[in-house]
């Protein structure tokens, strides 16, 4: 019963900050696509506070409804600043400005602060809170305090894991570019997951990226259909594989260390058990 109070209690301290700020005129974002690169990679949290168009300077990552799109919300960065009023944005990894100009009525506001990865916990929040309350009161029901225990360290890791499948924010991959030519083809790709990776081409080439990264495959050969595969896999250091077999181990430590139920439930069994004997 602890862990799904201590988690209402959390959630509900963190709506409260968020009430206070949004009534200051803060805004927050979820980034959902790579074209600020590594700046604020896909996944990242965009926490924006009021600004005025005059204070903007080019290099400032700013939040705006794009005019032919308005109902849309863009994150990038100012490249210029148009006379007579405006000014010209663009993605970091992007090959050429965005082909509209801004003016007050577009901005949202400045990022002040850009939180990589979080946006990712954010959406899986949601998830994992009405999971496990689900899973502690539904295991409230099992009478033996060993089983209970170990459906709840059962069911926890696939709360965990749910998130896990179906936002997938570890690995992700995403092509902005491919070039061919009378050899084979080159490809601009970009990570889109939290965790680095390796790219490799089917007898090409391959490259490393971190999240936002951008980096080019070489591949010799395109199908007949023109098409092409591309491979990504996990490149940990050993202390990034060690932290990963860790979290994956964090099951087996619980049931090692609090996996058997408590004395004094034990006790409380052991009485009942006594009690009812003839």
């Amino acid at each position: 019963m602890l862990l799904p109070l201590f988690l209402t209690v959390v959630v509900g301290l963190l709506l409260l900050m968020v009430a206070a700020g949004y009534l200051a005129g803060m805004r927050w974002f979820i980034i959902s696509t790579p074209s600020m690169g590594e700046a604020a990679p896909v996944g990242t949290l965009v926490v924006t506070v009021p600004a005025e168009l005059a204070d903007l300077q080019v290099g400032d990552m700013v939040t705006f409804h794009p005019p032919p799109a308005p109902e849309q919300v863009y994150t990038h960065r100012v490249e210029s600043l148009v006379d007579g009023g405006g000014l010209r944005t663009r993605g970091d990894i992007n090959g050429a400005a965005d082909p509209w100009t801004i003016h007050d009525g577009d901005v949202v506001g400045e990022a002040s602060a850009v939180l990589p990865g979080v946006g990712w916990l954010i959406r899986a929040l949601p998830m994992v809170l009405i999971g496990t309350c689900a899973l502690w009161f539904l295991t409230r029901l099992v009478a033996d305090a060993g089983q209970r225990t170990a459906f709840r360290v059962l069911g926890l890791s696939l709360v965990v894991s749910i998130p896990a499948v179906v936002l997938r924010p570890f690995v992700g991959l995403s092509v902005l570019t491919t070039r061919a030519g009378s050899d084979g083809a080159e490809a601009s790709v970009v990570s889109t997951g939290v965790l680095p990776i390796t790219v490799e081409a089917d007898g090409g080439s391959s490259t490393h990226l971190i999240s936002g990264e951008v980096g080019t495959v070489a591949v010799p050969s395109l199908a007949e259909s023109g098409h092409y595969q591309l491979a990504s896999s996990l490149d940990l250091s050993p202390i990034g594989w060690s932290v990963l077999a860790l979290v994956c181990g964090l099951p087996l430590l619980w049931c090692l260390v609090v996996g058997l139920p408590p004395e004094a439930e034990k006790d409380t069994q052991i009485a009942q058990i006594e009690g009812a004997a003839p």
